[in-house]
């Protein structure tokens, strides 16, 4: 039942691309960008503050770390509390960590405001892909493709940005002015764009979004609420080997990408060079964000197979690293693949378990990806001061991401419209 006046079908479909559109700020500056910032500015908080490779890069560790817990156990409160008024919240929240690293002159500051930031960020990244999966059906993984653009756009001035900021101010005051941006500007564009779902407005996702001209809609599925179904769920093997690939897929995506601008920093190609270089995978990986959101719909979970497999490629690529197009193939592998990944969770939610209990399965999923995202970022730097370098942390990433897209190829997307039992 709505719970306003029914809108005009038109009307209501604008709400849904202005969904698209808040999802591209917060992706592009709130979250991406954020990481964008904190990434560009290891090798400088290193030498300002006198610590570690992994002392510095625990900051995403943790980051990811306190995420992927929260993620885990949050999808209960988007029932409890709403969705538009836990994503609000949330991106306010952002915002006040990122400005707490103004203050952060010690580790334990540092790492507090990494661990709030990771808190809110899983909400407020869970949030924008419920949202999305409840407006669209036929077109999710377009709209995600498109959503997720916002780390292209921001990765065109984030990262070579922040360098130049970070040299002539510093890196609290850099922070702490981005920090700002995302509480004010951000949080208040967002409250007016964002809109929980259509059936507030008398309409269902299917109306919004219908199948192509040939495709019938699937009626939906009785079952129980979606509390119940999911804990349904819960007690599914599937469930579980789908958690432990997307745990890996975070560990192979995630965790590299915080050690790309070192990986480029360590090959003597200069400090711009790293962070263009860091910029051309975002901006690259936009290709891959619509490629992968296109193929999605196309062949479902087999997409994310093959983005996977290609992530497994790219990493491979590093090796040969040495000069500038070499740099240059890395990277453009990297962000291609990197795209994939990124619109991955609200698919795999979706179409595998259906859109009754999507808020908790892509929670969980979510909460996955980032406990493998801490435990690659941890572990790629602990091998990597072992042992002197990058090459035997990336070899196993490497063997990760072939083996979890080995086991993608036998995912049955149950839920997706073109779905046909065997």
């Amino acid at each position: 039942m709505a719970d306003v006046e029914r809108l005009p079908l038109a009307t209501v479909k604008r709400y849904a691309y202005l969904n698209v559109v808040a999802s591209f700020l917060v992706w592009g500056f709130a979250l991406a960008g954020v990481s964008m910032m904190v990434t560009v500015s290891y090798k400088s908080i290193m030498l300002d503050m006198h610590w570690s490779n992994e002392q510095t890069t625990a900051f995403m560790a943790i980051k990811s770390l306190v995420s992927a817990l929260t993620g885990l156990l949050i999808g209960h409160a988007f029932v409890k509390f709403g969705l538009k008024r836990v994503y609000v919240i949330s991106l306010a929240a952002i915002g006040l960590s990122t400005s707490m690293l103004y203050f952060a002159y010690s580790l334990p500051i540092y790492y507090l405001a990494a661990g709030i930031s990771g808190f809110f960020s899983i909400i407020c990244n869970i949030a924008y892909q419920v949202t999305l999966a409840r407006w669209f059906t036929a077109r999710l993984g377009q709209m995600m493709g498109y959503a997720v653009l916002g780390a292209a756009f921001a990765a065109l001035v984030v990262p070579v940005s922040t360098t130049f900021l970070v040299k002539q101010y510093g890196w609290h005051t850099t922070f702490g002015l981005a920090g700002l941006f995302v509480l004010v500007v951000l949080t208040a564009l967002v409250g007016v764009l964002a809109h929980e779902s259509p059936e507030r407005y008398g309409f269902t996702t299917d109306e919004i979004d219908p199948p192509k001209a040939g495709i019938p809609a699937k009626p939906a599925i009785a079952g129980p609420p979606p509390g119940d179904e999911f804990k349904a769920l819960l007690k599914s093997p599937r469930f579980y080997i789908v958690c432990a690939c997307v745990f890996a897929s975070g560990a192979f995506s995630n965790g590299i990408n915080e050690h790309t601008t070192l990986f480029l920093a360590e090959r003597k190609l200069g400090a711009y060079a790293a962070a263009g270089g860091f910029t051309m995978v975002m901006v690259l990986s936009a290709l891959g964000k619509v490629f992968f959101g296109w193929l999605f719909d196309k062949i479902s979970t087999k997409g994310v197979a093959i983005a996977w497999a290609l992530c497994g490629i790219a990493v491979a690529l590093a090796f040969p690293v040495a000069t500038l197009p070499t740099m240059v193939v890395f990277v453009a592998f990297r962000g291609i693949a990197q795209g994939g990944a990124v619109v991955q969770t609200p698919i795999l939610a979706r179409h595998m378990f259906g859109l009754r209990p999507v808020a908790q399965t892509i929670s969980v999923l979510m909460g996955s990806f980032h406990l493998g995202a801490a435990a690659g970022i941890f572990l790629i730097a602990r091998f990597h001061d072992m042992s002197g370098g990058y090459g035997v942390p990336f070899t196993g990433i490497i063997v990760l991401a072939f083996v979890a897209s080995a086991v993608a190829l036998t995912f049955q997307p149950r839920y997706w419209v073109n779905y046909k039992k065997a």
